[in-house]
């Protein structure tokens, strides 16, 4: 699998369970101790974060790496 497409299903897994969580962007950016827009760029595929990043966000919406990258 590309890089692009792990970012593209990364950043969509993000979004789903964002919204699932009733979390604004703002709200889930301020749980994980970033900013609004980077979180719209993971979201949008158009930033590759680091693994330490990711495992942040897939634990702050109670998820493993593994499923936000199914």
């Amino acid at each position: 699998m590309d890089n692009q497409k792990i970012l593209e299903i990364f950043g969509f897994n993000l979004k789903i369970e964002r919204i699932k969580n009733k979390l604004s962007q703002e709200e889930l950016a301020s749980r994980v101790g970033f900013s609004k827009p980077y979180i719209s760029n993971i979201e949008r595929a158009k930033h590759n974060l680091s693994l330490v990043n990711a495992y942040k966000l897939s634990e702050t919406l109670n998820k493993s790496l593994d499923e936000m990258l199914k």
